[in-house]
Order: C-alpha cells, then structure tokens, then sequence
C-alpha cells in the first residue's frame, strides 16, 4: 500500500492537485487522500477510474500496483481433462495459465490428474517463471479455476484486478452462463466448494466476452477455429505464455526466439523482438 501511496502522491503534485483540490474532486474527505499517500489504506476501486483520470495515471498501471501479487496464487482444481491437448497451436493448459502469467501470479497449485501431473513436470514452465505445486494452499489469497474455460474479451485483465482488490469471496460470471473465476482470501472454499461458489459474490463481465468450454469435445472445435480465425487476421497471439513472459521481461528475447522455434506459431512469435529474426 505504502508503494500505490507513492504513486497517489508523486501524480498528485505533478498534476497540480493539493489534497484538499484532489479530495474536493473526489467527492472524499482530505483524510481519504491523506492516509491513501501515507499507506494506511486504498481507495475504493470504484474511484480509480476518476482517479487514475486526474491524475493521468494509466488505469492497469495503477490497478496492478495496488495489488502485492506475491500475496496470490493460482489454483487450478481440474480433474478428467487433458491439460497437454493441443488446441488449434498451444496445449490446453496454455490458455487456462495465461491469465494468471499476465497477472504476474506465477505460483499455481494444482488439484488434477496424475497424468497431467506429468506433463505439467515440464523444464519449459520453470524457464517461462511458473512454480507449480500438487497441494493445497492455506491461508492464502487465491484465484480459482475450477473448471477448463476458454475465456477472452477486453478489460479481462482490469476484471481480475478488480476482483483480487475486493475484500470479499467473488465470482466473475460472463452473461447467461456460469462464473468462470473464484476468488477468495480464506480457506472457505476447501471446507465447502458447492457453498463457496454458490454464495460468492457475482461481478458480470460485460459485453463482448468470448467464455467457450473446453471439457466439451465439440465447444473444443470452436474454441480451436476461432484461434485460428483470430491470429490469422489479427497478427497476434492468444494464450501465448511465450509473448506473456516477454513483455514481462521474465524471458529474454534470445530465450524467446529459442522457444518461437519450437513453437507451432512460430511466425508470430519471432516478430516480438522487432529488430531480433531467425
């Protein structure tokens, strides 16, 4: 808190603001601005949009500096699916673990099948920055996937980031279907799964969201000709974990070039780097 406080003050002077005109702005009391600068708390999500505005702060910047990722972990708890199935140009995993890499959660514990075990042993996900653990995780913050979702749209990112900032059990659900994402601060959802994701509370994503199931075999085929639809009009990747850890800066561009070789998208991933080519 005491880093986003920082931020909160070090904009607020350059953008002219005291914090009185700041507060005034806000509609908050100068004791808000007061003890946001000094660490004490945050301020509520609802007011970063403004914030982030006035203080001409680019709002994921902002967002993801209030949240200490080092503080979450992933946890997939899938069972009777084959993580190591290629769809369209990335194993299955690829997809369900790119949302947590762009998030900067690298530490994942997975619930699932020995046989996925095995694939998940792989050298390539420790070179990509993942630490991956068979066990239940206590007393931590988590974010949960239950279930093998393929999800994308826009803002999906600030969606998570939103959620992780709430201080309460929360489940993001798309429109007319089932909550995707579970996220909690205890350990409610190990003494009793149906009662957790029955009774946590609901942010709907908004339009334009894409949420397909990959555990059904002809939702699989969808999901596989819109990828392919989707990167060869657009020039850019879905669920690359490769390009994920290289805007990171977790991977270098040497190391990212090495994997583009070995990759099925090739092509697209060897004009990261810009200058750099095979």
């Amino acid at each position: 808190m005491s880093n986003v406080g920082n931020i909160i003050k070090e904009h607020r002077i350059r953008a002219g603001f005291t914090q009185n005109t700041l507060a005034a702005a806000l509609h908050v009391t100068d004791k808000a601005i007061s003890k946001w600068e000094r660490g004490i708390c945050l301020p509520d999500v609802t007011l970063m949009p403004k914030l982030s505005l006035l203080l001409d702060v680019d709002l994921e910047f902002f967002i993801s500096k209030t949240i200490e990722q080092n503080k979450w972990v992933g946890l997939i708890d899938i069972q009777n699916c084959d993580f190591s199935q290629i769809v369209y140009d990335k194993p299955l995993a690829y997809y369900l673990l790119s949302h947590y890499l762009l998030l900067g959660i690298t530490e994942i514990h997975f619930i699932t099948d020995d046989m996925n075990k095995a694939f998940l042993d792989s050298k390539l996900f420790c070179t990509l920055g993942f630490r991956f653990s068979f066990d239940i995780p206590m007393h931590r913050n988590m974010m949960i996937l239950n279930h093998p979702w393929f999800l994308f749209g826009s803002d999906l990112t600030e969606q998570f980031q939103g959620a992780m900032l709430s201080e309460r059990k929360t489940k993001l659900v798309p429109t007319n279907q089932e909550p995707v994402f579970f996220f909690s601060h205890d350990d409610e959802y190990f003494r009793d799964k149906k009662h957790f994701c029955k009774t946590a509370a609901a942010r709907t994503l908004g339009r334009g969201m894409i949420c397909l199931d990959m555990g059904d075999p002809d939702k699989l085929l969808e999901v596989a000709s819109f990828i392919q639809t989707y990167q060869r009009n657009s020039g850019l990747l879905i669920g690359s974990l490769e390009e994920i850890a290289f805007r990171r800066g977790d991977i270098s561009a040497e190391s990212l070039l090495s994997l583009a070789a070995k990759s099925k998208s090739r092509e697209l991933l060897i004009k990261l780097p810009g200058k750099l080519s095979i």
